[in-house]
Parts: C-alpha cells; structure tokens; sequence
C-alpha cells in the first residue's frame, strides 16, 4: 500500500513538472518571437496620421534592422526614451532575467519594457537638423516631406510658448527648431502628423539600440475617420464622444506601410 502511494506522488509529480516545463518551453519561445522576428501592435494615436490611424493593427518585422541600419524616411518602431528603464518603484521589483522582474507587492511576476511607438526617420548620424516655419533643412537644403500634416493655421515662434527642451536648454518650438546636428549612432525622427506629435524635437534623439523594427503590413484596422481640426482632437485625447462612431475600415486591411 505504502509504494502505491509513493507511485501516485510520483506521477502527480511528474505531471506537475511537465506542466512546468510546458510553460516554460512556450513563454520562452514566445520571448524569442516577439524579441527577434515580430510583433503586433495597436496603433493608440494619432501622431503619425494620415499615414496611420488610430485603431490600425500592424505587424512589425523586427528582423530587418539586423542587418543594415534606418534609412530616411523609414517608419520605424522602438522603445520610447522617455519612459523608464525599469518598473516604479523600483523598491518593490526584484529583477530576475531581461524583462522580467518579481512583483514583491503583489507576489508575482511583471513583465516590464519601454512601450514601442511609431515615428518617421528624418535625421541621419552626422547631418545637421533645423525646422523654419514648419519646413525641415537638412545640412541647410530644404528637405519636402509631402506626409507631413498641420492642424493649427498658428505657426509657433522659437522662443514662445510650447518651446522644445533638452535637459532644461531651449531647443526652439515646435515649428522652429535647432540647428542641431545628429550625433554618431542616433536618429531625429518625427511624426507625421506634427502638431501632435511627442518626438525628437521634444525628448531628443532616438539612439540606434533602441530601434526594434519597421512596420510591414496593417492586418486590421477599425475606427473613427481621421479628425480634421484640433477641436477633434482634443475631445478625443479627453475621451469626449464627437458625433460618429467607428467602422471597420476594410479598405485598410493588409495594407503595406510606406
């Protein structure tokens, strides 16, 4: 009776640990995907609209800056600089390996990283960077970006209010900006849609290692048109409902992103 029992801890035990190993085997692959091939994500603003719109699904190749690096005009994802390296506070997190750290409030794991945003390559290593009247120069010849898009008819002047800071230095604002030229290893990228969009001329420059891929392909995309004016978008930034409702933009789907 005693080995019986001894044999039915055992197999309990058995099936405990292949579980286990299950789990593990699959969360690790599941890392080695989502760090080294793909990704998915939802596009959650609108700061690179029209090109992309709030509610887009896309499919990130995270494969493609292995083996050569951003050219201009890229759209690219990577971790935003301005969030932090590690989860807050830091007191209540042990970290364990890469991304994943021990929850000592709730007792549990936390995955935790940057957030990967969306923005638009336009500033090379070395080149020199300045925005007059909302037109980019790049080593002092005017450089057209026929994506760019303006809500306000108001231009902001370099020294007025909603100007660009750097470590408490005043970089200019947002449609007059630098010169500054790119340091060795980084990028000054920006978004489309640049009256709203948080990107280089406010945090600064986006450094190689954090690029994690280009965008390919929208697999799904539902949502309210573009808005037009920055009414619109400050109702929806407040979660106010303007009259419509969302569509599944059909239209949209498996379209590449250029």
């Amino acid at each position: 009776m005693f080995k019986k029992k001894n044999k039915a801890i055992l197999r309990k035990k058995n099936i405990v640990q292949d579980y286990l190993e299950a789990i593990l085997f699959a969360f690790v692959v599941a890392m080695v995907i989502r760090n080294y091939t793909f990704q998915n994500f939802k596009i959650p603003s609108s700061s690179m609209e029209e090109t992309l719109l709030i509610g887009d699904y896309l499919v990130a190749w995270k494969m493609t800056y292995f083996f050569t690096d951003p050219k201009r005009e890229d759209i690219v994802t990577f971790r935003y600089p301005a969030d932090p390296a590690e989860p807050e506070p830091r007191e209540n997190f042990i970290k364990l390996v890469g991304p994943l750290y021990w929850d000592k409030e709730n007792i549990f794991f936390k995955y935790h990283a940057k957030k990967n945003v969306v923005k638009r390559v336009i500033g090379l290593p070395g080149e020199k960077i300045e925005i007059k009247d909302r037109k980019v120069y790049i080593n002092d010849e005017y450089f057209p970006c026929p994506y760019a898009r303006f809500l306000l008819d108001t231009k902001i002047q370099p020294k007025s209010a909603g100007g660009c800071e750097w470590d408490g230095k005043v970089m200019g604002s947002r449609d007059n900006f630098g010169p500054i030229t790119v340091p060795k290893g980084q990028y000054f990228v920006m978004g489309d849609n640049r009256d709203v969009s948080a990107d280089s001329r406010y945090w600064g420059f986006l450094d190689r290692h954090d690029i994690t891929g280009t965008p390919s392909f929208i697999f799904f995309s539902k949502g309210e048109a573009p808005y037009k004016t920055m009414r619109e978008h400050y109702f929806k930034s407040m979660g106010k409902k303007e009259p419509g409702h969302e569509n599944i933009r059909f239209d949209r789907m498996f379209k590449r992103i250029k």
